[in-house]
Order: C-alpha cells, then structure tokens, then sequence
C-alpha cells in the first residue's frame, strides 16, 4: 500500500512539475527587454508578433504559430501583447494557453506605457494590429500590419 500512494505522489509531483514548466510566464516589456531579445536571436531570422485581446485577427495568427508549432519544434518567434492594462493579464494568460504558445517568449506592455512600449520597438509605428516584425540575420527589422498569412509565415520561420 506504502508503494501505491508514494507512486502516487511521484506522478502528481510529475504532473506540477510538467504544468509549471509547459507555461512560460509574461515577462514585462520594456528597452532592457527588446535589447536583450534581440541579442539572444542575433544571426537568426526571426518573428516578433504583437497581438492583443481585443483583436480577432491577431488570434488568426496566433492560430497559424500553433499550427506551425506543432509541426516544427525550433521556431523563432517572440510574442508581445500590446494590451497596456494589468485588468486583462489573466485573459491574457488564458489565451497564450489556449493557443499552446507557452514556449514562446511572450511579454506584455506595462500598465501606462504602451506608447512608450511602441516606440522602442519602431516610433514609426502607430498601434495599429496584428502587428508583425520579420527580422533578419543581421537584425534588420521589416514590419508588417495587417494579417499575415501562412504561406509567408511558414517561408520565413521555417526555411
């Protein structure tokens, strides 16, 4: 009996242990952030996607990641929810989980400084969502509004 609750006990550890790790946390969006991001992915294209909750054809894209996240594990792609407002981090989070983009580095504008937040990313740049940024190699930055589609998505991510 001793060994079937101890068993017990091992897999729910196992099973926190695999929730808390399958969830990567918001982590809060500013200058030190961006740089930081963009050193990490330095001589590697990649994807900056910015969405928020109150934008449905941000989910379509958040769709289309999940989709090629499923078929592809080494995708590089950073996703920043524009929504500057501490009342929807829970419905933030919920949508990240509802998409499985977990794994991805996902940061959040902070409460009052989206405009701020926008800046440091292109100050040429007026909010305007889905917003996506294909970087290159060699940190070139190319940004697009509007959704983007797969067959552009897949082309950049994946090959």
């Amino acid at each position: 009996m001793k060994f079937f609750k101890k068993l017990t006990y091992a897999v729910f550890i196992w099973f926190l242990v695999g929730i808390s790790t399958s969830f990567a946390e918001s982590i809060a969006f500013d200058k030190t952030q961006l740089a930081s991001v963009k050193m990490q992915n330095m001589g590697k294209q990649w994807l900056m996607l910015l969405w928020s909750v109150d934008c449905p054809p941000c989910f379509k894209e958040l769709a289309i990641i999940q989709k090629l996240q499923g078929q592809h594990d080494d995708l590089a792609v950073v996703i920043i929810n524009t929504d500057a407002n501490d009342e929807i981090n829970a419905e933030r989070e919920e949508i990240i989980k509802k998409f499985e983009l977990g794994n991805f580095t996902n940061f959040h504008f902070v409460d009052g400084r989206g405009d701020q937040s926008r800046f440091f990313i292109d100050p040429n740049w007026y909010g305007e969502l889905p917003r996506s940024y294909f970087i290159e190699s060699n940190g070139k930055f190319h940004g697009k509004s509007g959704l983007v589609n797969q067959s552009i998505l897949t082309q950049w991510l994946v090959n």
